[in-house]
């Protein structure tokens, strides 16, 4: 499986539409998250961008799961397929007694 990066820009000015769209968009990234298809989702304070580090087979396979987002239609993004990817997600802490 190989990891990508999508980052996604939101617009502007964020209708009335787009945040009857977040329930729904929440419960299916929560959704992907339990499934193991999303590793990582973050958007930043200003709600301008976000970036989701996803697990698919192919950049179309990636490019299909980003396409069933409930928020795909207000958002442009840029999709790649990383090289590297390291993190402490899940990772147990070392308690030393």
């Amino acid at each position: 499986m190989k990891k990508f990066l999508c980052c996604f820009r939101l617009p502007e000015v964020l209708a009335d539409e787009f945040w009857e769209k977040i329930p729904r968009h929440r419960h299916h990234i929560n959704q992907l998250m339990r499934d193991e298809v999303i590793v990582t989702y973050s958007v930043n304070q200003e709600r301008s961008k976000g970036w989701v580090v996803l697990n698919a087979e192919s950049l179309a396979s990636a490019e299909s799961i980003v396409g069933r987002f409930p928020i795909r239609r207000f958002i442009a993004y840029d999709l790649e397929e990383l090289f590297i990817f390291d993190s402490m997600i899940g990772a147990p802490k070392m308690v030393l007694n």
